[in-house]
This record gives structure tokens, sequence and C-alpha cells, in this order.
């Protein structure tokens, strides 16, 4: 199972390590590095199917960031320090905010899980239109897969926008384990 966690840079990487991250860093950004913080680490979830995390970061990476740890760090480019891939939170957050389309989320769905009433009303709807048709079994079956799949994937997006969010929030590093 695949894990979105945020944490300190330290609580994962060792002072060496630490250090040729933020001299990578450094290197690419004007902006003021400190990842040190005196937040909790937190799991964001930790039981993610890695065959949809490896679907999600295919996305990632055709947008050329996909990385293991994101620091609240604003520049551009993938480093590579070590065995790590560096991604910084900032950019992370414009390209979640491309992928919002792709998913089919629309603004107060990121923050919203529970649907309202009429989304309810437009479901059964959908119920009865469906017990009018006579559909092949095997395309039901086959539509049913890919909307879960889909949603699959929309809740992986809204726990690595989550995940973003708080990074900034409150200077904590994103790790992507899996």
């Amino acid at each position: 199972m695949a894990s979105i966690e945020i944490a300190q840079l330290s609580a994962y990487l060792d002072e060496a390590s630490v250090a040729a991250v933020t001299r990578a860093i450094r290197g690419e950004s004007s902006d003021d590095v400190d990842l040190e913080s005196n937040e909790d680490h937190q799991v964001i979830d930790g039981n993610i199917d890695d065959d949809l995390f490896v679907d999600f970061r295919d996305r990632l990476e055709a947008n050329e960031l996909d990385a293991d740890i994101y620091v609240p760090v604003d520049f551009e480019e993938v480093l590579t320090v070590s065995d790590y891939r560096i991604g910084s939170t900032i950019a992370l957050q414009s390209v979640l905010e491309s992928l919002r389309e792709d998913f089919f989320i629309e603004d107060q769905d990121d923050s919203e899980l529970v649907p309202n009433d009429d989304e309810e009303e437009d479901f059964e709807d959908e119920e009865e239109e469906d017990e009018d048709e006579d559909d092949d079994p095997f395309l039901d079956d086959e539509d049913d897969a890919i909307e879960m799949k889909d949603a699959q994937l929309r809740h992986i997006w809204r726990l690595m926008n989550q995940a973003a969010h708080d990074s900034v929030a409150n200077n904590l590093v994103i790790f992507i384990r899996d």
C-alpha cells in the first residue's frame, strides 16, 4: 500500500541528506529555505492502492512533477538528491489545479465529500432511467469498474490537494511512499 505523509524533512532523512536537499533547493529557488517546523508528523492516508497510485503518479509525471518528496518552497524542476526526487509543493498545487478538470472535480468538490440533496435526486432519476433500459450486463460491469476507478483517483487527488495545502500552511514536507 502507498501512503501520503507530511512531516519535517528531518523525520525521514539524516542530517547529511537534509543538508544536501537544502543546498540543492537553494540553487534553484530564491525563496528562504527553512524546512523545519514544530508541527507533528501526520499520515494523510496510508492505505492507497498501489496500482491506482501509480496511475495518479503517471499523471504527475506527464506534468513533469512526479517526486518522492515535496517541499514548501517555490521552484520549477524536480531535483534529484541522493536517491530522492524532490519537487515543490507550490508547483504541485499548480499541477493539481490543472488536473482538477481531468478528474471532473468542481471547486466545491475538493472539500465537500457528502452529496447535497440535488445530487441525490439526480442519482434517483438516473436509477429510474437505468431500470427502463435493457443494457448488456457486461457493459454495466465495465462502466461500474471505470466509475469506481475514477472515484478512487478523485479521492487520491483530494488527499494530495489536502497534503499540499497542509504542507504550505504548516511548513511541512510531503513524503510519498509506495
